[in-house]
């Protein structure tokens, strides 16, 4: 029996328009009714979670929130951080040179901001998906005064495949280096992905793996689809997504989600 969900936000919970759908929304009420943990689980940050959590009421119950690709796990109900890996400073700023050496743009947080050597595209989408300012600093390394859990190196999509490589050569013995949508390579500390967290948090309320089931569409998801009892990747997913979950859903366009939940939750 399925107490557990994990669902991956962008392309996965949401269509293509970044929206919920009708469907979805119902789903998940089904799911709270028969008090099936919804954990969002994304590379996202907390506060830029937040407008679903509260949309679909996830705060109604014993409930926790998994942000920045696993660097961070927090109790919905007390505001407890539950797993926390973030980057110090100086380990951000290294990045930024990284970046910099690749020719590639480069996004942090910092005070729930997003912060950006260079206007761009790419760091804009983020900053647009997450509902906060774009800060464009040229010098970014003289404002990155506090940790953060992850950076994005920023490329055209061809070319982010290519750099990924080069850099899970360079540094992949001390970051996780992992695509999160074509033009994003996000890098987090050595040891961070969703399903490290989902672990954590499931050895600390007392859920077995095979009590869960993991959704999802990107590479950053492969962890928590392999972890999970039910690992299912969407229609829309990376092939290598689909090669090892145990089911392939809908698309987001075709309310894949509930297609998935249907199925092996509220059959």
């Amino acid at each position: 029996m399925i107490k557990l969900i994990a669902i991956d936000i962008d392309d996965t919970l949401l269509n293509s328009d970044e929206q919920l759908t009708n469907k979805t929304i119902e789903t998940i009420e089904k799911c709270i009714a028969d008090d099936i943990k919804i954990i969002l689980a994304s590379g996202r940050p907390d506060f830029g979670m937040m407008q679903f959590v509260e949309k679909l009421k996830l705060n109604s119950y014993e409930n926790y929130l998994l942000s920045y690709n696993g660097a961070k796990l927090t109790n919905l109900t007390t505001g407890e951080i539950v797993y926390d890996k973030m980057l110090e400073a100086d380990r951000i700023k290294f990045l930024v040179d990284k970046a910099l050496e690749h020719d590639c743009n480069i996004l942090t947080y910092q005070n729930n901001k997003v912060i950006t050597n260079k206007d761009n595209e790419f760091a804009r989408i983020e900053a647009n998906l997450l509902g906060t300012e774009l800060i464009v600093k040229e010098d970014m390394k003289d404002y990155i005064t506090e940790k953060a859990p992850k950076v994005i190196i920023l490329e055209e999509p061809e070319r982010a495949k290519v750099v990924k490589e080069k850099l899970q050569e360079e540094i992949g013995n001390e970051y996780e280096v992992a695509m999160s949508k074509p033009f994003f390579i996000e890098v987090n500390d050595k040891g961070i992905s969703k399903g490290r967290a989902l672990e954590v948090l499931c050895e600390k309320i007392g859920i077995t793996k095979e009590e869960m089931l993991a959704i999802g569409d990107g590479l950053n998801d492969l962890s928590m689809i392999e972890f999970a009892g039910v690992g299912v990747a969407m229609g829309n997913a990376n092939p290598k997504l689909k090669e090892v979950a145990n089911f392939i859903s809908k698309s987001n366009d075709e309310d894949g989600f509930s297609y998935a939940i249907e199925k092996f939750v509220l059959k």
